[in-house]
C-alpha cells in the first residue's frame, strides 16, 4: 500500500523504544524485574543502590547503557528508514513503507556495524581525554591553585563535548550515504570523513547547534546526585525523560539536514553533467 508517511516517525518510534527501556529500569528493582536486575545493580553499584533514592540516582547512566545498546540495535536502521522516506519524497517516487523497511533489513547488518562503530569511537576518545586530563592534572596539582585546578576539570566537559560534534562532524553522513547513493559501509564511512574534512566549515555548524540545545541535559545528567540534593530524587527521570524528546528532533534535523545537503550536493552533478 502507497503511504506518505512523516519523516520524523521513525524517530518516534526510537523515543517510544528509549522511554519504554527509561520505564523498564524505573522499575528494575521492583518484582518481578527485581530478581534479574537486584543482583546486577548490587554487584557492579553496590546495596544502597537497589533501594529509594539509591536506584533513581544511577538511573540516568543505566539509561546510557540501554540507549547505547538501543542505537546499535535499532535507532541506526530507523534512521536510515527516515532518510529514505526523506530521499522519495525529495525525488518524487511514492513512499512505500513496507519496502523501505525490508530494505533496511537487508542492508540491517551494515547499519548495525556502523552503530558499533560510533559507540567505539566514542568511548575510546573520551577515555583518552579524560586520561590525558587526569595525566596534566596530576602533574600540575601542586604547581597551580585549587581553584584553577578546578575551572581545568570543568573544561574537561567542553573538550569532550567539541570532540563529540568533530566525530559526528566527520561521520553523520554515512547513513545517507549508505541509503541514498547505495554505498557499501566501508565506503560510505570513508566518503563521510573526506566530505567532512572538505566541507568542515558547512557540516559543522550543523551539528554544533543542535548538540548545544541538547548540552544543558547532558550536564544535568551527569550530576544526578548534586541534582536530587538540589530539588527530589525523581528529577533524574524528568530530565532524562526530557531528554528523550529533545533527542527526537535534534537527532531528526541534524540527519535530515545533511541528508538535504547530499541531494542538493547531486542535483548540482547532475546540472552540471
Amino acid at each position: 500500500m502507497t503511504k506518505r508517511p512523516i519523516v520524523i516517525l521513525p524517530f518516534i518510534i526510537i523515543g517510544f523504544l528509549e522511554s519504554a527501556a527509561l520505564e523498564l529500569l524505573y522499575f528494575a528493582t521492583r518484582p518481578p524485574l527485581s530478581a534479574i536486575a537486584d543482583p546486577v545493580i548490587r554487584k557492579f553499584f553496590g546495596e544502597p543502590f537497589i533501594h529509594y533514592p539509591g536506584h533513581l540516582l544511577i538511573l540516568p547512566k543505566l539509561f546510557y547503557y540501554a540507549q547505547v545498546a538501543l542505537y546499535a540495535a535499532v535507532s541506526v536502521a530507523l534512521m536510515a528508514v527516515s532518510v529514505n522516506i526523506f530521499k522519495n519524497i525529495k525525488e518524487g517516487p511514492h513512499v512505500r513503507l513496507d519496502a523501505m523497511f525490508k530494505n533496511v533489513i537487508k542492508r540491517y547488518f551494515g547499519y548495525l556495524a556502523y552503530g558499533c562503530l560510533i559507540v567505539i569511537t566514542l568511548f575510546l576518545s573520551n577515555k583518552a581525554e579524560i586520561f590525558l586530563f587526569s595525566k596534566v592534572i596530576f602533574k600540575l596539582s601542586s604547581l597551580l591553585p585549587q581553584g584553577v585546578l578546578t575551572a581545568l576539570s570543568f573544561s574537561l566537559i567542553f573538550v569532550l563535548f567539541i570532540t563529540n560534534v568533530i566525530i559526528h562532524t566527520l561521520l553523520i553522513s554515512t547513513i545517507p550515504l549508505m541509503v541514498i547513493e547505495k554505498k557499501t559501509l566501508l565506503k560510505s564511512c570513508g566518503l563521510s570523513i573526506y566530505m567532512g574534512i572538505r566541507n568542515f566549515f558547512k557540516i559543522f555548524p550543523l551539528i554544533l547547534l543542535p548538540f548545544i540545545i541538547y548540552l544543558p541535559f547532558t550536564l544535568l545528567k551527569s550530576f544526578p546526585n548534586e541534582l536530587a540534593d538540589k530539588t527530589f530524587p525523581e528529577i533524574n527521570i524528568l530530565v532524562t525523560f526530557a531528554g528523550i524528546i529533545v533527542t527526537i528532533f535534534v537527532d531528526c534535523f541534524m540527519l535530515l539536514s545533511v541528508s538535504q545537503w547530499l541531494i542538493d550536493n547531486r542535483k548540482g552533478a547532475r546540472i552540471a553533467n
